[in-house]
């Protein structure tokens, strides 16, 4: 049955409504993109090199026994740090790193791997499919990022140093761009070593590498700030590809809203031109019986 003009008026005008609110959410998306971003890019330099600092620290000790630093003989269980949002409505955006994480537990699985989750959509989504969840954060924003990565930092190091965890490892979404975000997982302790060409490269620039006052001491000082850096810098990216990814998917939502709009304007206008043309038959109609 057709609709009648009435019934596509409505459903104009509710599309137009929603569409209001998509507008308004890709805004918004937007301006907290450009303040995101900016953070991402400009602390990602800063962050890797801390990193190698840290991993040519770990290089230059005659013996590594910080308990932070040193590697385990054996490695049996694993904690995952899974970074998602606390909403939806960004597209594959937590889809993407739900499959990251399933991937990592199916290449572990002769190890006993456990989840923390930073974004209740990474939560909800694990535990359905039966997944063990140990704690779940939420995202933070703003202030209140370093506040509470500083807090996750503390439990992650208590529950490595407990021996709850022989390795935990971060899984975020890396911005590349406003269209590419690309699922990322790095060690985060211990510290992982360098590899042969980190490790040659770094004997090139430094052959006399003199650690000051003492490793254990520098080691102290080190690493709680740098395992506090990586976190805080992996909640960046995955809070920048957040909003680049729900900027776009509102975009595209805005785009579609405009399509439908404009087929049910020209479906409108035909049932209008079809109401107009009935009643002229029926005038018609009418006047040719009262000649006869």
């Amino acid at each position: 049955m057709a609709e009648s003009t009435k019934e596509i008026l409505r459903r104009i005008k509710g599309i137009k409504s929603t569409q209001q609110i998509t507008k308004a959410m890709e805004m918004v998306s937007a301006v907290k993109l450009n303040r995101v971003r900016t953070q991402a890019e400009n602390s990602r330099p800063y962050v890797d090199n801390m990193q190698q600092m840290m991993q040519a620290l770990c290089a230059s000790a005659e013996e590594l026994s910080h308990p932070l630093l040193s590697p385990k003989e054996e490695v049996k269980r694993v904690l995952l740090v899974v970074v998602t949002s606390d909403r939806g409505l960004c597209g594959t955006f937590n889809a993407n790193v739900v499959n990251a994480a399933k991937e990592f537990i199916k290449e572990n699985e002769d190890k006993e791997v456990t989840l923390l989750t930073i974004g209740a959509k990474g939560h909800d989504a694990l535990t359905r499919m039966g997944y063990s969840v140990l704690k779940t954060v939420n995202v933070p924003w703003g202030d209140g990022i370093a506040v509470e990565m500083k807090k996750v930092s503390t439990l992650l190091e208590e529950t490595f140093l407990s021996m709850q965890a022989d390795r935990v490892c971060l899984l975020y979404s890396r911005f590349e761009n406003v269209l590419k975000y690309v699922p990322t997982i790095v060690q985060y302790l211990p510290v992982p070593s360098l590899n042969e060409e980190e490790m040659r490269s770094l004997l090139k620039l430094s052959a006399d590498f003199i650690v000051e006052p003492t490793f254990d001491e520098v080691a102290d000082f080190l690493a709680p700030r740098y395992l506090e850096t990586r976190l805080y810098h992996s909640i960046i990216e995955s809070l920048a590809s957040e909003y680049a990814a729900r900027m776009v998917s509102m975009r595209n939502a805005n785009d579609n809203a405009e399509e439908v709009i404009e087929e049910l304007n020209l479906t409108y206008n035909k049932a209008r031109q079809a109401s107009i043309t009935t009643e002229l038959i029926d005038i018609i109609g009418g006047v040719e019986a009262l000649k006869g």
